[in-house]
């Protein structure tokens, strides 16, 4: 039996052996990062060096930058005129980051800007009247987005019209209506000639601070190493920059604010890179925004206070705490819907609930989509207003916009991109959304997930000198992603499920390293019996006790289990029989007996009618011929049990020539010999009756005997001389014989290979 796993795998193409020698040489690297090299278009030391060495002169110049001009232009004079400033921020890390790198700039030059974060609930993402509203009637005269603004078109035509010059620095996708605002700054903005369109909000925020201050604000590039990763934008070009400067920084000398969300999270400052970003510091930042005020995000990263930043840290951890128990509770919930009567056969799922926490059902909705590889909708139900209001998450191959802005009428709000969206619907619509996205995804043939393999390895290629010298191409992410190997063995021991639910996995290949795949804890019984195992994997590390060894972090596991599951003994007893399996016989009498003796611990069914398909099946008995056998394993699921049982005298030996002779010189001696007294023949011959009866058999077909009246056999004077073997009954019991024979003392193996030959699967 196989299980295939999660991703269909693709072997990436592999350079050829020369390049991969010449590279190799010129770059002093062994020869699986060469390969890998010369997939990712890196051959020569120029390029290995600017991949590796981050250098700010590389960075693009920012007046390339739509409105660049426009909004230093707008943002001096503001400062100059001590005008009001407010930066209008967003509540995700993106968000944070790039409003504490603007605040810091606009400080830096003598501003006192006051920065507005959205609240989720209340403000909702992006330009909000209302806010806009009460920010002008506060006072504010210059408001700059930062991670925000590309879609507000209304409320900023508002500001504009009452007063309030608005500046907006973005890079979310560009809306159908673009605002007219003092200034628009966007990296791929319609006309714009800016080399590099993959910006985080956090990155176009330190351009627009490099404008101003005339310089590359280094100080700030932590941050948008932050806003980077966590925005899981492209890590390549100014990108990489930002992030591999940034965490030299955070290893170095982490700012005070970091420092101390680090020692919270139980983070060495000397260990930090792209990995602590994305799974310690970035899910407790966004944590705030989730769960309430993103606000003090940005007064942790501005703070040089270390009292306050401790206690902040604290706080913000504690606030992530509590953000995984309700990720855990609702996760919980939505899976066994996900696996309900109601929606398990479904294409694409659907799950509202009353008061689920609005603020994780976008990491709820991820979870379902891994587990299930099918795009997902997450919904809180609000009893109050009959609100249904939530997150979807899509797989690679469904565009999760195109299928949900197909049923927009079902919807009072939406919005979002192939991947995410975020919406809102009366809850009476829920189902008929239900039914329509699951329709469209059905149509739609998603497919399974590919997984790009760099290459296939060995389990002497895994080593710590490997691992090292992989992590030269860090920091990973979009555009750069971690290289995935393959590794094939023919076992794996140490199996175990891990963690209080014990929902992941652990197991060693190689006897010694360790491998994790989290969230697979149910694959721990198949892994164990597996034969075969194939796992796809990240090169990682792991350290207990101060001591740091390698880890595989699995990323999807094959299995090949055995499809013959060998049952037979000498005798068959009670035990053997007791399992719930359907139990397949061959012989009518002997079913017959047994099922008479023995409590089967399922249904029992003859060959001859079985259907195709059966699942769970047990080969009790020994069929006639190799044909009754090959029709009936093409007809069962892998696997089969084979229990093969025969009593003694089905497969009793073909009696020799000197016994057949017995026989018939009894015959002759007793003309018109009744069939029925055939025992006596037996007797008088030293043979069992079954071994009479086939040599009575062979003489009719030979013409060597006839029966009269069907009872009473003669034997025929001079008959044709004929050998035995040319009887069909012979020839047939020879076969019969032969084929009980390989099927009760092959071994294992070769059991398995008579078997499934017949399904031409060898």
């Amino acid at each position: 039996m196989h299980v295939s796993g999660k991703y269909d795998w693709q072997l990436l193409p592999q350079a050829e052996p020369a390049e991969i020698k010449r590279v190799a040489q010129e770059l002093g690297v062994t020869p699986l990062l060469a390969n890998i090299l010369v997939q990712r278009g890196i051959t020569d030391a120029d390029a290995w060096a600017n991949f590796t060495q981050p250098e700010l002169s590389r960075l693009h110049d920012p007046m390339l930058m739509h409105d660049m001009g426009k909004a230093v232009a707008r943002i001096t004079a503001a400062i100059e005129n001590g005008e009001h400033i407010t930066i209008y921020g967003d509540y995700d890390v993106d968000g944070i980051t790039s409003a504490t790198i603007m605040k810091e700039a606009l400080e830096s030059i003598g501003a006192d800007p006051e920065v507005y974060i959205p609240n989720r609930f209340t403000d909702g993402y992006g330009p909000n009247l209302a806010a806009y509203q009460r920010l002008a009637n506060a006072g504010t005269q210059l408001l700059i987005t930062t991670d925000n603004g590309i879609a507000g078109a209304e409320p900023i035509a508002w500001a504009m019209a009452n007063g309030m010059d608005v500046v907006v620095t973005d890079h979310h996708e560009l809306a159908p209506t673009l605002p007219e605002a003092v200034a628009v700054v966007h990296p791929r903005y319609p006309g714009s000639e800016y080399p590099f369109g993959q910006l985080s909000g956090a990155g176009v925020a330190l351009k627009v601070a490099t404008a101003l201050l005339g310089e590359v604000p280094v100080e700030s590039i932590d941050l948008a190493a932050l806003g980077a990763v966590a925005d899981v934008v492209s890590l390549t070009d100014e990108n990489r920059i930002f992030v591999q400067v940034g965490l030299q920084m955070m290893r170095n000398n982490p700012r005070v604010g970091l420092a101390a969300l680090m020692e919270a999270a139980g983070v060495d400052p000397a260990t930090v890179n792209e990995i602590t970003i994305g799974f310690a510091l970035a899910p407790r930042l966004n944590a705030i925004g989730r769960m309430g005020d993103a606000t003090e995000g940005v007064t942790l990263l501005s703070t040089f206070d270390e009292d306050e930043a401790k206690l902040l840290a604290g706080k913000i951890n504690q606030t992530n705490s509590e953000r995984q128990a309700l990720v855990k509770s609702i996760y919980a919930e939505a899976s066994a819907m996900a696996r309900d009567d109601q929606h398990r056969d479904l294409a694409a799922l659907v799950l509202a609930h009353p008061d689920w926490h609005q603020g994780v059902l976008g990491i709820v909705a991820s979870r379902i989509v891994e587990d299930t590889g099918k795009p997902t909708v997450i919904l809180s139900i609000d009893p109050a207003s009959g609100e249904a209001k939530g997150s979807g998450r899509s797989v690679a191959g469904y565009n999760l916009f195109d299928g949900l802005n197909a049923s927009r009428d079902l919807m009072t709000h939406f919005g979002g991109h192939a991947m995410a969206a975020g919406l809102s619907l009366p809850v009476d619509q829920v189902a008929a959304l239900q039914e329509a996205l699951a329709k469209d995804a059905a149509g739609a043939n998603i497919g399974t997930p590919k997984l790009a393999i760099a290459a296939q390895v060995d389990v002497q290629d895994l080593t710590m000198d490997a691992y090292r010298e992989l992590r030269r191409l860090a920091p990973f992410g979009e555009g750069n992603l971690e290289p995935s190997f393959a590794l094939n063995t023919s076992a794996v021991d140490d199996v175990a499920q891990m963690g209080a639910d014990k929902s992941h996995l652990r197991f060693r290949v190689g006897g010694s390293i360790r491998a994790v795949d989290f969230g697979a804890g149910d694959l721990a019984e198949g892994l164990s019996a597996a034969q075969k195992v194939k796992v796809a994997f990240h090169l990682a590390t792991n350290t207990y006790k101060g001591n740091t060894s390698l880890q595989l972090m699995v990323q999807d596991i094959q299995m090949q289990s055995d499809q013959v599951i060998d049952m037979r003994m000498p005798q068959l007893t009670q035990s053997q029989v007791a399992g719930a399996h359907t139990y397949v016989f061959f012989n009518p009498r002997l079913a017959k007996q047994l099922t008479q003796r023995l409590q089967f611990g399922g249904p029992t069914v003859m060959a001859n009618q079985l259907t195709t398909g059966t699942t769970n099946v047990v080969l009790v008995d020994l069929p006639s011929s190799e044909a009754e056998l090959a029709a009936t394993v093409q007809r069962v699921d892998l696997p089969v049990g084979a229990l093969f049982f025969a009593p003694a005298k089905q497969i009793l030996a073909i009696p020799s020539r000197s016994e057949f002779g017995a026989v018939l010189r009894f015959l002759g001696a007793h003309p018109r010999f009744d069939k029925h007294q055939l025992p006596m023949v037996a007797r008088a011959t030293h043979l069992d009756t079954s071994q009479v009866i086939f040599a009575v058999q062979v003489f009719l077909q030979l013409k060597f005997v006839t029966i009269d009246d069907g009872v009473f056999i003669s034997t025929v004077s001079h008959p044709q001389k004929q050998a035995l073997e040319d009887a069909p009954v012979y020839q047939e019991r020879v076969a019969q014989l032969g084929l009980a024979r390989r099927l009760r003392t092959a071994s294992r193996a070769d059991l398995r290979t008579t078997l499934l030959r017949y399904r031409q699967e060898l």
